[in-house]
């Protein structure tokens, strides 16, 4: 009996020494995150992007992510466009104020507890510290094990919530957001939120996840009632390295442009340059270089189609 109970403590040690907390919260630069946001008047794709990491000497970690809504390229909702998040030696994430804890929140607040467990709560914030009365509260609602992107995975369920007693298991939903081991982020919204959005794809460590073919990445995905004189297609391959080729369809000969951009909104290559093209279907090569004939580096890049004053608008990945 003695050395059945020695085997579970044993087995319970080592699971618990392999889940490393910090992958609920990729944090390396070049990590991406592609998001479908939910809402009846305006849906949308949601791109999420790390852009920098760090380690301080005591071992905290800084990561600033990126964000933006692509139809078209603008704020995104739910998220502040640019935010940088310390990853502290306890696994507590800390957001600033702007990433929209609650009203009136004038310091950094532990957003995520990556080690919590299933019914584990903190205090976001004491509104006593600036006059007021009450607490912003965060709770583990549920934990779950379920597959995502071919991999069984771990899920867990936080919302956000306001109280007027510190211990408080409810209280006036904010919002919620569900963490997956490995991925992220995997949903937010609900509460007050504007709309939700759900993962449909990522890369991490350079691993493409999901499949990033049905996301909404034009405007002509937004409604089959607007009229366009022009298509453009997923390029292929997609990931891709060193080429893809990128394909689009004029139902009129036009003027147009074809150009690529990085994930800043910068120029990198113009593969057409307001050219006349025939009606018909066309492909063009990327091979990969910018306009001064240097090798991209690998990333996420849109390429437009523009015409008359309409633009389409694709992603792609470059890998190497």
């Amino acid at each position: 009996m003695k050395s059945f109970i020695l085997f579970l403590i044993l087995t319970s040690l080592t699971f618990s020494q392999t889940e490393d907390p910090l992958k609920y919260f990729p944090y390396k630069t070049g990590d991406m995150w592609e998001y479908y946001f939910d809402d009846l008047e305006y849906p949308d794709t949601v791109q999420m992007f790390n852009i920098k990491d760090s380690i301080d000497f005591e071992g905290n970690i800084f990561v600033t992510q990126f964000a933006r809504r692509i139809n078209p390229i603008q704020e995104p909702l739910l998220f502040s466009d640019t935010t940088t998040y310390k990853i502290d030696t306890s696994f507590n994430v800390f957001a600033p104020p702007s990433y929209g804890g609650g009203p009136f929140i004038t310091e950094d607040f532990i957003l995520y507890k990556l080690d919590a467990k299933q019914d584990d709560q903190w205090v976001i914030y004491d509104y006593s510290k600036v006059g007021g009365n009450g607490y912003e509260l965060a709770r583990v609602r549920e934990v779950w094990e379920d597959e995502l992107f071919g991999k069984q995975t771990t899920f867990k369920y936080i919302t956000y919530y306001y109280s007027e007693d510190s211990t408080d298991t409810l209280g006036l939903d904010r919002y919620g957001v569900i963490l997956s081991y490995g991925f992220g982020l995997w949903w937010k919204g609900g509460g007050d939120a504007i709309g939700d959005v759900y993962l449909k794809g990522c890369v991490i460590n350079d691993t493409l996840y999901g499949d990033t073919t049905n996301i909404i990445t034009s405007v002509k995905d937004l409604s089959e009632n607007i009229p366009t004189q022009f298509e453009l297609y997923q390029n292929s391959p997609n990931p891709f390295n060193p080429s893809t080729t990128i394909s689009f369809n004029l139902q009129a000969s036009d003027n147009i442009s074809l150009i690529v951009y990085d994930i800043m909104g910068r120029e990198i290559k113009r593969l057409i340059d307001y050219k006349w093209i025939n009606y018909g279907n066309h492909n063009i090569i990327w091979d990969g270089k910018s306009n001064s004939g240097q090798t991209a580096s690998s990333g996420v890049y849109y390429y437009s189609l523009i015409s008359k004053g309409q633009r389409i608008t694709r992603s792609m990945i470059l890998l190497k």
